[in-house]
């Protein structure tokens, strides 16, 4: 793992120092000196070639010093990203734990009824759910319920944010209503986008086992249907589900940058993508190392998991 992460680092500093010069808003301002800038720019490093960059950026980290972020002036890039992971991990870790309650049982109860109407019906969703576009589907949940549906002349439901201004003076009862009242839209947008090949794979993978020749022994012997499927067919069939589900969590972290610009979030998914595009890049840095980290990190998890569901996977 530990060659793997400091690879992707090194090629995730080269790219993003090929996107731009975090420098060049302040080359155009006539306010700033361009000696405070050569300045800057020999304190950060940036007058050196982009290898020797790496080296002294990866050196400073093992220090504890990310840099700072230059679309917050003044506050530590590390400082930055940690204070947008709380809100990220409410609106994704909900939207992850809704698809996965929902998708596995609708997945098997998909399997088990072959070709009946709710398989149908769920296939159709699944489809829907997969080529629908978070954005619009978004917009159109704000449109339904904060324009169309309305009590006394408000909004059901809130557009946009994370939460009503002034309200963390309130008991704790109010604040914990008012956040999930702005928490719904998005944790139904992104749960539906995962439910789609969630619940696809599991049917697939339950279709699957279900015809091999050792549920077919456990039927003969006269075992409930019920046993059947969710103690010898289940366990096996959850192989490809714990690899997208562990492939799945990092997002938990990293967060939907669209789903976030359209709600007005301010989570990870949006600081990642306007660090990159303004040229924040020690921000950027600390975003897209602390995905890949937790990438490589599920994939060693997957890879454990495997040996708990399928007893005929062993490591030695």
């Amino acid at each position: 793992m530990i060659p793997l992460i400091l690879g992707i680092s090194f090629l995730v500093f080269i790219i993003l120092s090929l996107t731009g010069d975090p420098f060049a808003a302040l080359m155009e301002n006539p306010r700033v000196k361009i000696e405070d800038i050569r300045r800057l720019q020999h304190q950060w490093g940036f007058d050196l070639p982009v290898y020797l960059r790496y080296f002294k950026w990866l050196f400073s980290i093992f220090k504890g010093d990310w840099g700072p972020s230059l679309l917050y002036p003044g506050r530590m890039s590390y400082d930055v990203v940690m204070a947008r992971i709380p809100i990220t991990l409410q609106v994704m870790g909900i939207s992850f734990l809704v698809a996965l309650i929902v998708a596995i049982p609708i997945g098997i109860y998909s399997a088990v009824h072959q070709y009946s109407f709710v398989d149908y019906l769920v296939t159709s969703l699944s489809f829907f759910g997969m080529s629908m576009p978070t954005f619009w589907f978004g917009l159109m949940l704000m449109i339904l319920f904060s324009l169309v549906i309305q009590i006394n002349g408000m909004p059901l439901l809130p557009p946009g944010g994370i939460m009503t201004p002034g309200i963390l003076s309130e008991p704790f009862w109010v604040r914990f209503v008012d956040r999930l009242k702005y928490l719904v839209m998005p944790v139904i947008v992104l749960a539906f986008n995962s439910m789609g090949p969630w619940s696809r794979y599991m049917r697939s993978s339950m279709l699957e086992v279900v015809r091999q020749d050792y549920i077919r022994t456990a039927r003969a012997k006269g075992l409930p249907e019920r046993v059947v499927i969710y103690k010898h067919a289940l366990r096996n069939a959850l192989i490809p589900i714990v690899t997208l589900v562990a492939l799945s969590i990092p997002g938990i972290v990293s967060g939907a940058a669209i789903t976030e610009f359209v709600f007005n979030i301010p989570g990870m998914g949006q600081l990642t993508l306007n660090a990159i595009t303004k040229n924040d890049f020690p921000t950027a840095m600390v975003c897209l190392l602390l995905i890949g980290f937790l990438t490589i990190f599920f994939n060693l998890i997957a890879d454990i998991v495997y040996a708990i569901v399928d007893p005929r996977i062993r490591y030695t």
